[in-house]
């Protein structure tokens, strides 16, 4: 299960620290927002001097998650070894704990070992988008070239990108995955093109997970399902930021450049917009007015699942979200609400009598959402 990066991440003292290893990639998946790779990696040397940086300053932080990140991080399996070997061999003032997601393909052998040798100080998570053909269909038949056995083992936790050419089968992919012992994150592909008969599809099809859940109430909840309903502030002045960019997130590109986070660099955007997000301030709190009008009194606005580079690439606006991503995110809300209610019906959410009121109103406010 996904144990340590919960246990760091959302700590107020930790920060996060992306290492982009390598552009390069092995695959080529239908919904991949790094649309400028190119055969470039980070140097160890590069690395090094971010490393020592971070570890060193003084900013507010006594913890660090570092991400090695890609590409595919895998593809540079030796870099990894070196940095992580630097990171082991020096007595830090700070704590820290490694992680990399992974399309699992080049996960085997050597590299299977390493992981588990290193496993009190390093996890890994594997992007594995349902069953075999759903994985398949996004994910360049990659299917039968991952070693399930061994993450299902070692670390089962699958992170589940859904695009429009396997959404008929959301719930039956998150499912299976379940079945065969994955603790599930779950969320529509960003920069996809919705049609309005996604949003029938989407409903029919959390609708059967919904049910899946209430009936095993011992599974953890795929995050498609759990969004942050407690936490709606509706009518609130000063809407608060649903990711985590800011003065405690940095991601470094292949050169050693600084981006406000991964989605930023380069890699994805651009060197163009790249530079502009480098002067974007994420330290001051959201300004209503930089908000798309739609967002501006939506009773979700603070928790809507957003992704501000992808926002950039695709429109130069951090704070716009396409119409069509944002209808289907609100049949998302309408799913959650209805969850949450029919959870707190059957007696499985552990609330007192604040958040039941709490829980109660913010479910009222997300069914006033007009699609």
């Amino acid at each position: 299960m996904r144990k340590n990066l919960d246990k760091f991440m959302n700590k107020p003292d930790t920060k996060i620290v992306n290492l982009t290893l390598t552009n390069k990639c092995n695959l080529s998946c239908t919904y991949c927002y790094e649309h400028n790779k190119e055969a470039q990696s980070m140097t160890f040397e590069t690395a090094k001097k971010i490393i020592d940086r971070e570890m060193s300053a003084n900013d507010g932080s006594n913890f660090m998650c570092l991400y090695y990140f890609g590409g595919e991080p895998y593809l540079e399996f030796e870099l990894i070894k070196k940095i992580h070997a630097y990171m082991q061999s020096r007595q830090w003032e700070k704590g820290w704990f490694g992680f990399s997601t992974t399309n699992g393909t080049l996960v085997h052998g050597e590299i299977q070992e390493w992981l588990k040798e290193n496993s009190s100080s390093m996890e890994v998570y594997l992007s594995l988008d349902g069953d075999r053909e759903m994985q398949n269909i996004n994910r360049s038949n990659s299917y039968d070239m991952i070693d399930l056995e061994f993450f299902k083992k070692e670390f089962p936790f699958a992170k589940m990108t859904v695009s429009k050419e396997t959404l008929p089968k959301l719930a039956k992919g998150a499912i299976e995955l379940h079945e065969k012992g994955f603790q599930v994150s779950a969320n529509l592909g960003y920069g996809v093109k919705w049609s309005d008969e996604s949003l029938e599809v989407l409903a029919q099809q959390l609708k059967i997970l919904m049910d899946y859940y209430l009936a095993h109430p011992e599974i953890k909840v795929a995050n498609i399902l759990d969004l942050a309903i407690m936490d709606m502030q509706p009518g609130a002045a000063v809407p608060k930021r649903f990711c985590g960019v800011g003065p405690m997130m940095k991601s470094y590109d292949i050169d050693g450049e600084v981006y406000p986070c991964h989605a930023f660099a380069p890699l994805c955007i651009g060197k163009e917009l790249a530079e502009k997000a480098k002067k974007i301030d994420f330290s001051c709190p959201v300004d209503p007015r930089n908000l798309d009008e739609k967002c501006r009194n939506c009773p979700v606005v603070g928790v809507c699942p957003t992704c501000y580079g992808i926002n950039m690439g695709m429109s130069g606006n951090i704070y716009h979200i396409c119409d069509d991503h944002c209808k289907m995110m609100k049949i998302q809300f309408l799913a959650n609400a209805m969850f949450k209610y029919r959870q707190y019906e059957m007696g499985l959410l552990e609330l007192n009598e604040q958040e039941e009121c709490r829980l109660l109103q913010n479910i009222k406010a997300v069914q006033n959402l007009a699609l």
